[in-house]
């Protein structure tokens, strides 16, 4: 444990305020903070291994080209009028469907979308535009776009493999035009390619989205590499979870016509201080084999979340450490444990549903200003 170990003890060492011996000291916590810290958000030994799969690259190819398309619009407001002549547009709910199915596919690579604007479009766009394009290949159309709005990135010879992309890719157009033309035309040198990227990564491009650390956090202490697929750590998660629903004596189905449902109407005390600010009736739930799956996700992440705060405790005394292999015995949950997950799970199921109402507005919206 000794590499993991002195990467979370610096993190426990930062929150408690620690100061360093002195300014050279200093200026070294500060470098390896910055290096941890992106490779947090862009990282790279993930990257590699996610994307040997097709559909990986597929996702990441997909989640780029919406990132480059946001960003070009900034300059360029008329970008979705152009990307609105290329690409077919079946129906507004059948396209909205599409829109849905790709953000809930993975746990990685679903943006946070901007409540105003078009980037329910964009993504609608990137991922028309990606669908079916064989790998080593590309469009007219991504070719168009990167080459008109980041050409530095389109004239960079990546096959080359050695390049110092931190100099040359200066802005947030060109690093994901240039991650764009590596997924689609260098896919054998991406193990290469992409810990360059880092280098030349900066976090206002918010590359990733926030998951990834609670989940880099999970593959250091438990020194399993996509810790979040490991049978153990699957089992840890569902075992978790189970016992907070049966703490409160409830499960899925119940919380849906019980707490849920007032919540949503408007009728439950939870959210009544809402109100004098405005509070917004939403619809009630007709699918419920897709609300108890979502429901069950966010019961996942809230209990990893919690137990990523438990973990510190733990990881305070080496001898008390929990592993793949003890947590059975050794993992001692309480009320506060029990108490954080399911008030942090119903919230984000209650901010989920309005986040979704928002979106597919939005995406209406954007299809009749565009006319389609």
């Amino acid at each position: 444990m000794m590499a993991s170990n002195s990467k979370m003890c610096y993190d426990v060492g930062m929150r408690c305020g620690h100061p360093s011996a002195h300014t050279y000291g200093l200026l070294l916590e500060k470098e390896f903070f910055m290096e941890t810290y992106n490779d947090q958000l862009f990282p790279p030994a993930f990257l590699v291994n996610y994307t040997k799969e097709p559909a990986g690259r597929q996702r990441v190819l997909t989640y780029s080209l919406f990132r480059f398309l946001s960003c070009v619009s900034e300059e360029h407001p008329d970008l979705a009028q152009f990307l609105a002549d290329q690409v077919s547009c079946p129906s507004a709910e059948d396209s909205f469907e599409t829109l849905e199915d790709y953000l809930s596919a993975d746990d990685y690579f679903s943006p946070s979308i901007a409540a105003d604007g078009f980037e329910p479009f964009y993504l609608y766009a990137a991922i028309v535009l990606t669908a079916g394009v064989p790998f080593g290949t590309t469009t007219p159309v991504i070719n168009s776009l990167i080459e008109d709005h980041a050409p530095e990135a389109a004239s960079l010879p990546y096959a080359d493999g050695n390049l110092p992309l931190d100099a040359l890719l200066v802005d947030c157009r060109n690093f994901y035009a240039a991650l764009c033309l590596c997924l689609m035309h260098h896919t054998d040198a991406l193990a290469v390619l992409l810990p360059q990227f880092l280098n030349a990564y900066r976090p206002e491009y918010h590359f990733s989205c926030e998951s990834f650390v609670l989940y880099d956090f999970m593959d250091e202490y438990f020194e399993q590499h996509d810790c979040l697929h490991h049978p153990s750590f699957v089992q840890l998660t569902d075992t978790l979870v189970a016992a907070t629903l049966n703490y409160y004596n409830t499960d899925f189905g119940t919380l849906l016509e019980t707490e849920i449902a007032q919540n949503l109407s408007g009728t439950g005390s939870r959210f009544a201080g809402l109100k004098r600010y405005g509070s917004v009736r939403l619809p009630a739930i007709t699918d419920t084999d897709k609300a108890c799956h979502m429901l069950a996700n966010l019961f996942r992440y809230a209990a990893l979340y919690e137990l990523r705060s438990h973990l510190f405790d733990f990881h305070l005394d080496e001898d008390r450490l929990i592993t793949l292999d003890n947590w059975q015995t050794e993992l001692h949950w309480h009320y506060v444990q029990y108490a954080n997950v399911y008030q942090l799970a119903l919230d984000s199921f209650q901010s989920a549903i309005l986040s979704r109402e928002l979106l597919h507005r939005q995406f209406l919206l954007n299809l009749s200003c565009l006319n389609l």
